[in-house]
């Protein structure tokens, strides 16, 4: 077997790879930012502000593993994205990064259920912010399983490292959060993208 250097990889660009590695399939789009892996699950927004980030969907088959549940991909994806978005609006909409997530898986969603997914911020800090997200979907109780009350399906925790060099980069991504929280009706802090663009 052939040994392959670091420097090697010093020189791999978009431009010297095969292009089936850095360009999607004909018909295929290539993913932009999370609110298009947001729209592929098909997720419905509950709620955008700054004590709470929150919304559900449906798990379909283009969610799941083999054994039709739903993929602890998918859940660690929307831990971290929610999770993050909350940090930025908690942060006049500065550039973040995660630093540490942990899920655990507690209960399983099976195709067809709906699951809700609340991140909310345990602490808000300057440099550093920490966020808990739960994932609950409705179950049926009581002896005649008339009652339905939500049932814990993972938790996670995301640390988030916060004020981060390059955040015009998030304007896109910050102008579709604004959006989606004044189509609810919620106040968001000023973005600060936009109220320097209109300053120039």
């Amino acid at each position: 077997m052939a040994s392959v250097s670091s420097k090697s990889f010093e020189s791999l660009t978009a431009d010297n790879l095969d292009p089936r590695l850095t360009k999607p399939p004909s018909g295929q789009r290539v993913v932009t930012d999370g609110f298009d892996v947001l729209n592929f699950i098909d997720f419905k927004w509950d709620v955008v502000s700054t004590a709470e980030l929150g919304g559900h969907f449906l798990v379909l088959p283009k969610t799941c593993q083999p054994f039709g549940v739903l993929h602890g991909g998918i859940t660690a994806f929307l831990a971290e994205n929610l999770a993050s978005m909350g940090a930025q609006v908690n942060s006049n909409w500065a550039r973040v990064a995660g630093l540490d997530l942990n899920v655990n898986h507690l209960l399983s969603a099976s195709i067809g259920e709906t699951v809700y997914v609340r991140a909310t911020p345990l602490r808000v800090g300057k440099r550093v912010q920490v966020w808990d997200v739960k994932f609950s979907k409705p179950v049926q109780s009581g002896s005649l399983a008339t009652t339905t009350e939500m049932a814990t399906t993972a938790v996670a925790r995301l640390t988030v490292l916060v004020g981060l060099p390059g955040v015009e980069k998030a304007k896109d991504g910050n102008e579709k959060l604004l959006a989606i929280a004044k189509s609810m009706n919620m106040v968001l802090p000023p973005d600060e993208i936009t109220q320097l663009a209109s300053k120039l």
